[in-house]
C-alpha cells in the first residue's frame, strides 16, 4: 500500500510541475520562401490574388539574419537584399527589415530603407504598409 501512495504522490508531483504557458516561439518556422498570394487597396473587396496582382514578389528569409526581396512587375525583376530582427510584441511577432539602399520596392510607410512585416495568426505574414494608404499585401509560406 505504501509503494502505491509514493506512486501516486510521485506521479502528481512531477505531472503538476509543468512550465508550459501555451505560448510556443519557434523563429525556425519563419525561415524560407513567403509568397505574395494577395494585394488589397482602401477600397472593399479590392483583393487580387494570383496572376491579377500588379506583381509576383517573394522574401526568402535565411538563419544568419539575412534576407532576399524579389519582385517581378512588368516582366522587370528586381532583386535586393538586407537584414532584419525578429520581434514579439503584445500583438505578435514583428520583423523589421533594413535594406542597404533605396529601391522602389521597399514598401514602408516612413522612407527609411526599411519594411515591417507581421506574423498573422493564420500564419500568413502582412505588410504594414497598408497603415498609411499603400496595399495591403499577404504572403504564405
Amino acid at each position: 500500500m505504501k509503494i502505491l501512495i509514493i506512486f501516486v504522490v510521485f506521479l502528481t508531483i512531477f505531472s503538476s510541475c509543468s512550465k508550459d504557458d501555451g505560448v510556443t516561439i519557434d523563429n525556425s518556422g519563419y525561415y524560407g520562401k513567403w509568397t505574395l498570394v494577395a494585394m488589397s487597396g482602401s477600397i472593399p473587396n479590392s483583393e487580387t490574388t494570383g496572376a491579377a496582382m500588379a506583381w509576383q514578389e517573394f522574401y526568402l528569409f535565411n538563419t544568419n539574419g539575412t534576407f532576399t526581396k524579389s519582385r517581378e512587375e512588368n516582366s522587370v525583376k528586381t532583386t535586393l537584399s538586407g537584414t532584419y530582427t525578429t520581434t514579439t510584441q503584445s500583438d505578435g511577432i514583428f520583423f523589421e527589415l533594413t535594406y542597404p539602399n533605396d529601391s522602389e520596392i521597399i514598401g514602408s510607410c516612413y522612407g527609411n530603407q526599411k519594411e515591417v512585416l507581421f506574423l498573422n495568426a493564420n500564419n500568413s505574414l502582412s505588410s504594414t504598409w497598408s497603415y498609411c494608404d499603400g496595399p495591403g499585401l499577404e504572403y504564405e509560406k
